[in-house]
């Protein structure tokens, strides 16, 4: 399944789950002067303005998650054409600014993920989730969080990206370990450094292959 396919109608749903880091240390000035938060903010507008132009368009449906060490639903899942814009992606903006606990938002990321893969559409079409989980640091509960991913990923429908978004010239505190762990495999990591590289980031996981169980 490729971004540039070119389909009549739609042949599959697929809901990709955005978990965006929105602690303290996201306020930290990254490259071109401006706070990693506000790069997360720049990085998920422009990939709303790529993806929505894809013929696939019709096939996808969105939902955003901000977390630190809480986690709360941005925007709950809307269909990709009609996700807002201009809203305000920066994930610090949603009430956050504390430590960090991903587990929490993936635990968010499982109740969505099964009502979509649940859902009377689910018999008739093919349905999987893909989760996006972007931090800056490492997680302040490392076994809650690595169990919760175990969980989403023994269901072969949902597949979990990661990325640590950093400073060039910060040192890794084992955070890349971490995110390796969560996500499905190490092809489903990458180290992002701006905002560049995350919308990139973003558009590469919502356009990585995956295979979907056939329907009868």
């Amino acid at each position: 399944m490729e971004i540039d396919d070119i389909q009549e109608s739609k042949t599959f749903h697929q809901l990709g789950i955005f978990c965006l880091d929105g602690s303290g240390s996201m306020s930290k000035e990254g490259e071109g002067n401006l706070p990693l938060a506000d790069q997360v903010n720049l990085a998920i507008r422009e990939f709303l303005s790529y993806f929505k132009g894809s013929s696939l368009a019709e096939n996808f449906s969105l939902a955003f998650i901000t977390f630190d060490h809480t986690a709360k639903i941005h925007t709950d899942v809307t269909p990709l054409k009609e996700v807002d814009d201009f809203a305000d992606y920066n994930p610090q903006n949603n009430g956050h600014g504390g430590g960090t606990n991903i587990g929490n938002a993936l635990t968010i990321a499982q109740e969505l993920a099964e009502k979509h893969l649940n859902s009377n559409e689910a018999n008739n079409l093919p349905h999987d989730v893909k989760i996006i989980v972007m931090s800056d640091g490492l997680c302040q509960a490392v076994e809650h969080s690595i169990k919760k991913a175990h969980e989403l990923k023994e269901n072969d429908k949902i597949t979990i990206f990661s990325t640590h978004f950093k400073i060039r010239k910060e040192k890794d505190d084992g955070t890349k370990d971490f995110l390796i762990k969560i996500a499905n495999s190490v092809n489903e990591y990458k180290t992002t450094y701006s905002e560049d590289d995350l919308r990139k980031f973003f558009i590469a996981s919502m356009s990585a292959k995956k295979k979907m169980d056939r329907m009868d």
